[in-house]
């Protein structure tokens, strides 16, 4: 009777030993997947920062273009208005000049 409690005390002894090693085994899976789902996780956050990244530069590029689209039509607008206030006033200030000098 004493080798038989002796028996299963063993065995509850490698029991136990086997369901740890079987925990410590699958906590160690446990940690390496989640290591593999961070790094998944990192990994598309930052391809999602880069094309949230590329598309406001793409759009910053876009209303820069604007900006300077519109700032040489108003040059070109303000341009066109002095030469033409210089030739309407042309005849006048040649003749000044010209009184000018005679004097």
């Amino acid at each position: 009777m004493a080798k038989d409690m002796l028996d299963a005390i063993r065995a509850a002894e490698e029991e136990a030993l086997a369901r740890e090693e079987a925990a410590k085994a699958q906590a160690k899976a446990d940690a390496a997947q989640a290591r593999k789902d961070a790094d998944a996780l990192i990994a598309a956050r930052v391809q999602k920062a880069n094309a949230d990244a590329d598309a406001q530069l793409e759009a910053a590029k876009a209303a820069a273009q604007e900006t300077l689209r519109q700032a040489v039509a108003d040059a070109q607008s303000e341009c066109a208005a002095i030469s033409a206030t210089a030739e309407k006033n042309r005849p006048t200030v040649i003749k000044k000049a010209a009184e000018a000098l005679l004097k």
